[in-house]
């Protein structure tokens, strides 16, 4: 299960930058706009549904308590983004806010297919010291 969970937010977090590209690119009419925003409202709900499953597979028996980390953690991450979207939008325009949003979903992206390959490595090394020991 973890696998297609972490493959669902991998295409989640794809779909996100696809869409603010798309937006880019495309957004400049009604057909182009309602299409990216489309992709990025479907893309979203993968990733915000894969989040809550994760962080309950990384901590079953204090789910609640994580989810308030995770629940504050998103909410600081509303926040600060308002702040430097605006900061943003002020000095460089709505485009330069889209390439922020493209630059940070990028970000963690590459970030989630580093911990991916990471994990996999410590799992193989782990796996022989756990069956010999």
């Amino acid at each position: 299960m973890q696998k297609s969970l972490r493959g669902s937010f991998i295409a989640g977090c794809a779909g996100l930058v696809v869409s603010l590209l798309a937006l880019l690119a495309f957004g400049g009419g009604p057909v182009g706009a309602v299409v990216s925003l489309a992709l990025w409202g479907l893309s979203f709900g993968v990733v915000q549904l894969c989040q809550v499953n994760m962080t309950q597979a990384a901590a079953p028996d204090t789910f609640e308590a994580a989810m308030s980390l995770n629940t504050m953690a998103y909410n600081t991450s509303i926040a600060l983004g308002a702040l430097f979207g605006g900061l943003l939008a002020d000095h460089l325009g709505l485009t330069g806010v889209v390439w922020y949003g493209v630059a940070l979903t990028g970000a963690a992206l590459l970030l989630t297919l580093a911990a991916r390959c990471t994990s996999s490595r410590g799992e193989r090394e782990q796996a022989p010291a756990a069956v010999g020991g």
